[in-house]
């Protein structure tokens, strides 16, 4: 579809997941609200430390929170994705359980141990075991709305997360920064809506940019977890390949490869995401290590975002990835919403004889 500014480019959309992203505002307001609302039964004084255990677009939150909010934090706190919780997780952890489905088995998996080693344990749902069977057993859940994509309710998903371990002493106060990360998503979609037309839409215009090559996303320190995000967006709307790398971490390893990169050279093209507040010398890497692979790539483009708190930077950068990868859908004449091969693989493990432990937990 070359026309991204016509009804038949919208028309792609099945699951109308564009227009879904006209509430991104509305859905951080209403989730702060709900956090706020659950009544949580432990007092913030047995919280020693903290895990958010997910996978996805329900884990990518908690990795969100963790940079953005890195200078608040009080207590330690980890994002675990994967059927085994730490062995230092007890009775005095904070375990925030996320899965927008409530049906993810390596989540449910977490949650049945951290009940057996008695932690703290609060869940953010919208549905399935952790918002039935184990709300009824007593367990804190704030509630998401259903019917969404997991991977597109991420700042329902996110907000709860900051309140949370606000609400536990886990971190410092952080309404303001959910404050200013409401009000700079709020102006991104009105700047990177559909109704935008390309030629002032700055997520329209890095669709073309990215259409047809194969993207690697690179961030560092709040933007890190915001590129991890911006390639599985690609992955699962796109349905191509995307890959993503953290800098300084890819200059001790990763950049010696592109001196051997042959035919995909030509494919691939490197997105970093900066920050203007980022250490100084993070900033020259992006900039020195851009200019030594710039003869082996197809292209390199920087992006930098708005706002006046980690928080809301990274959501700004959040908001322009998502509304890239829709678009370069529809670039592709692809439809955004269904993953057809990740309900397969689910289908496959639940009938597998070592596939039950969702059921199990």
């Amino acid at each position: 579809m070359s026309n991204l500014d016509s009804q038949e480019a919208l028309a792609l959309d099945g699951q109308a997941l564009l227009r879904s992203m006209d509430g991104s505002a509305t859905a951080i307001r209403e989730s702060r609200a709900a956090a706020g609302d659950v009544a949580i039964t432990f007092p913030a004084e047995e919280v020693r430390n903290a895990v958010l255990c997910g996978m996805g677009g329900s884990a990518i939150a908690g990795d969100i929170v963790a940079s953005a909010l890195n200078e608040r934090f009080l207590k330690p706190f980890a994002v675990v994705r994967d059927y085994y919780l730490p062995g230092w997780v007890g009775e005095h952890t904070l375990v925030i359980v996320s899965s927008y489905s409530g049906t993810t088995e390596e989540t449910l998996t977490c949650t049945l141990e951290a009940t057996e080693r008695r932690s703290l344990v609060v869940g953010i749902s919208s549905g399935g075991k952790i918002a039935g069977e184990y709300a009824n057993q007593g367990i804190p859940v704030v509630p998401v709305p259903r019917g969404l994509q997991p991977r597109a309710a991420l700042l329902r998903m996110l907000p709860p997360v900051v309140v949370i371990l606000q609400r536990m002493g886990v971190i410092a106060d952080s309404d303001p920064d959910l404050d200013e990360a409401q009000r700079i998503v709020a102006a991104g979609v009105k700047a990177l809506r559909p109704e935008v037309r390309t030629t002032e839409n700055p997520a329209k215009q890095l669709a073309r940019e990215l259409h047809g090559f194969v993207p690697l996303i690179w961030g560092s320190e709040v933007s890190a977890a915001v590129a991890r995000r911006w390639k599985t967006q690609i992955n699962e709307n796109v349905e191509v390949p995307a890959f993503w790398g953290e800098l300084p971490e890819v200059d001790h390893n990763e950049i010696v490869g592109f001196q051997g990169m042959g035919g995909l050279g030509p494919l691939l093209k490197v997105v970093g995401l900066t920050d203007t507040r980022q250490h100084r010398q993070v900033q020259r890497r992006f900039e020195l290590t851009g200019e030594l692979i710039r003869d082996s790539v197809a292209g390199v483009l920087t992006i930098s975002p708005e706002g006046g708190t980690p928080l809301a930077r990274a959501l700004d950068l959040v908001l322009l990835g998502d509304y890239t990868a829709l678009y370069m859908a529809l670039l592709r004449d692809v439809d955004p919403g269904p993953v057809e091969i990740i309900e397969s693989l689910k289908s496959r493990l639940a009938t597998s004889p070592f596939g039950r432990a969702a059921d199990r937990g």
